[in-house]
């Protein structure tokens, strides 16, 4: 059985998409991005850094031990996102449903915007005023920004610190938990490894009662037991599905595709759910 029979085949979703979006666009993902910007330290400066999976730290010690300027380590930044990538199929779905609601992503890539510009409204915390989509376009909300304003983007500690706390972007987290408490969402790309992505999950979920359980799915098969607790702490439950096959089941109800019992078959990264 589909985990997508839970749905009537007209509800809209949202999607969470942790780093599914980039790795299947060829990007670098968050932890892919702190180890190029680490290729540059010197070992006495790697020192300082106390997880080197979180580009947020890796980015504060970089932009204070490396280089003298924010703008020097943005324009690194923007310069490992400028080769051309090749849009993979997978990510035509997102053009041809409309089923979803909004997506909430947390890299810097513009690859979403590229293939549904027509179809996509972007919504930044940055925006003075934001986007209506008053025609059913996909709300689709870049919580740290995107290359294309990179001098904007959200990228070292002290940058995610103000995201955090200053006023100026509290309307940005209030439309997100509007469309959260309208809509059931799925987390899929969910990096369990990455403290980055769970630290924005809990500014993004603090003071959210979500339309239903938030589901997630992870490529990661390492559980540590603080990430557990943490993530039932905010009311999400880990799927035990691979993320081929939640994808396949996934394209399947957003493009209202019926699978054959052969191809719901579900892989597991262990027995236990957690909540």
């Amino acid at each position: 059985m589909s985990f997508f029979n839970k749905f009537n085949d007209t509800d809209k979703i949202n999607l969470f998409l942790g780093d599914f979006l980039v790795r299947n666009a060829g990007y670098p993902t968050r932890r892919e991005l702190a180890k190029l910007l680490m290729k540059d330290m010197k070992e006495n400066i790697k020192g300082y850094i106390r997880d080197e999976n979180s580009l947020f730290q890796v980015s504060q010690v970089y932009l204070d031990g490396v280089v003298s300027s924010r703008s020097s380590l943005l324009k690194k930044i923007k310069n490992l996102y400028e080769t051309n990538r090749e849009t993979a199929e997978v990510l035509n779905i997102f053009s041809e449903s409309n089923k979803i609601n909004a997506v909430f992503s947390t890299d810097y890539d513009i690859v979403l915007d590229d293939i549904n510009c027509n179809k996509v409204v972007k919504i930044l915390p940055t925006d003075e005023e934001f986007t209506i989509a008053s025609n059913g376009e996909v709300k689709h909300y870049k919580i740290l920004g995107d290359v294309n304003r990179h001098e904007k983007i959200f990228v070292s500690i002290q940058d995610f610190r103000k995201l955090k706390v200053l006023d100026f972007y509290k309307n940005f987290f209030r439309n997100i938990k509007e469309d959260m408490e309208s809509y059931p969402t799925l987390i899929l790309g969910l990096d369990l490894n990455n403290s980055d992505f769970i630290d924005m999950l809990e500014v993004v979920l603090t003071g959210v009662n979500p339309k239903d359980v938030i589901y997630a799915v992870s490529n990661s098969n390492v559980l540590k037991t603080k990430t557990i607790e943490r993530l039932n702490e905010l009311g999400i439950k880990l799927l035990p599905h691979s993320e081929e096959e939640f994808f396949k089941e996934l394209k399947s109800y957003l493009c209202s595709m019926q699978l054959d019992d052969s191809e719901l078959k579900e892989a597991y990264i262990g027995k236990k759910l957690f909540r």
